[in-house]
């Protein structure tokens, strides 16, 4: 019997019901089969709910995929990035890539985490409310900027922050929609977009400009050790691609980490008893004598807290994948072009997998309870070649911003303030999340 559900729903009905609410589309369809075909037509669209797919997909059968419209969205702002490039490209770029996130460069970067969230920290100091999400997104995207480039935005951050979140709220609606127009069509949201990329690509080639004059400023920065590398070409890597990797990361790089500390701070508001052993957890950790990678390696109850948030509201929400030939997955064929959408955030709703799916509950993760979770019933950094990079430096970087806010304060919910998933780009709170402060 096949795997292969068909979906019993007219067409137009799927795509308006995609278009006005795509997290609810995709968790309607959770248990409509492990692969449901939304009978497209002549280039067959199907949505993934099987881990055992998810796994075929992404890793096992990886060769036969390419990232298909997602790459040619992102294209647009980033260029032929490691987020966009594919094959050979994408293998060549990773290869240089991939000593920027080595353990001794995240225990430099985690002193510019730490120096950062205590910044924050003070200015955070007699204020009543704050909107928590704009408070996390200036705070990682500056740890960013200088971590690549020995930056201070202090001046610039507010300018940046919304050049950055114009770029990637312009991305995710050509995303969604069903025609992609070419950047250079004169449409209003065109014209923001491109005037946004513009601010951050001036800001780019001149830190690079700078870089290249001073290198001796910028030896342990991303972009000074890129300007370092040589290729096994024996070439160097040219400014233009140094342009897409820093653009990727300015993108890519700090949002879902902002987006997922703001989601966790406001679990936190809602769960008292998790917020209890959290509290105890960090009250027993000095965070001035210790370095900050044993401050994260300490914080077990926070990294459970964290693997919890990125179930209930994984940043990367949806992957697409097309596969640019034939292929054979478990038995079930599909052929060159098919497209398949795989959406974490409904496959980690799944009860059969996490009994009470809704429920914050931290103890799922504890040292030797998530053994019974099947592989890729749980991916929240993606998998197999195309598994984020970063994602050790995202996990540092969420544990060490929530022990050191948290040792000073807690934020309650403000009565009459929604939490409502965002999904663009990446899973954002729409509209922000405003939240009233306590010292503690």
């Amino acid at each position: 019997m096949s795997r292969v559900k068909d979906v019993t729903t007219p067409r137009l009905q799927n795509f308006l019901e995609f278009q006005k609410d795509p997290l609810f589309f995709f968790l309607n369809m959770l248990d409509k089969g492990d692969i449901v075909s939304l009978r497209t037509g002549f280039k067959p669209s199907f949505i993934v709910n099987s881990p055992e797919f998810v796994k075929e997909i992404l890793v096992t059968k990886d060769s036969y995929f390419r990232k298909g419209r997602t790459t040619k969205v992102l294209r647009r702002t980033i260029g032929d990035g490691l987020l966009t490039t594919e094959k050979e490209e994408h293998r060549r770029q990773k290869n240089y890539y991939q000593p920027i996130f080595y353990k001794e460069r995240l225990n430099h970067y985690a002193m510019t985490m730490v120096e950062e969230t205590k910044k924050l920290v003070e200015t955070l100091q007699h204020r009543k409310n704050c909107n928590l999400s704009d408070e996390m997104m200036q705070l990682t995207l500056v740890i960013i900027s200088k971590v690549m480039f020995a930056t201070d935005l202090e001046k610039n951050k507010e300018m940046l922050a919304e050049a950055v979140s114009e770029t990637i709220e312009q991305t995710a609606h050509t995303l969604l929609s069903p025609v992609i127009l070419p950047l250079n069509v004169p449409t209003k949201r065109h014209k923001i977009h491109k005037k946004a990329i513009s601010k951050l690509e001036n800001m780019i080639y001149e830190i690079i400009k700078q870089a290249k004059e001073n290198p001796e400023n910028y030896q342990m920065t991303m972009v000074g050790m890129m300007l370092d590398t040589t290729l096994a070409t024996g070439e160097r890597i040219s400014d233009e691609e140094i342009r897409n990797q820093m653009m990727t990361m300015l993108l890519a790089g700090h949002e879902t980490s902002a987006n997922l500390l703001t989601w966790i701070f406001y679990v936190l508001s809602q769960n008292p008893e998790v917020e209890r052993k959290f509290h105890e957890e960090i009250d027993a950790i000095s965070l001035l004598e210790e370095s900050p990678f044993e401050v994260y390696s300490k914080l077990a109850y926070t990294q459970q807290m964290m693997k919890e948030a990125l179930r209930l509201f994984p940043p990367a929400w949806l992957i697409y994948r097309e596969a640019d030939k034939d292929v054979e997955l478990l038995g079930e064929t599909f052929k060159e072009g098919s497209t398949f959408m795989i959406c974490s955030y409904a496959i980690h709703r799944n009860h059969e997998m996490f009994p009470n799916p809704e429920e914050f509950q931290p103890n799922r993760f504890a040292s030797g309870s998530n053994e019974n979770i099947p592989p890729f019933a749980y991916f929240p950094f993606g998998g197999g070649s195309r598994s984020c990079i970063g994602y050790k430096f995202a996990v540092m970087e969420t544990v060490l911003i929530l022990a050191i806010i948290g040792r000073k304060y807690k934020f309650r919910h403000i009565e009459g303030e929604q939490a409502i998933p965002d999904p663009l780009v990446s899973l954002r709170i729409k509209d922000g999340l405003r939240m009233e402060i306590i010292e503690r």
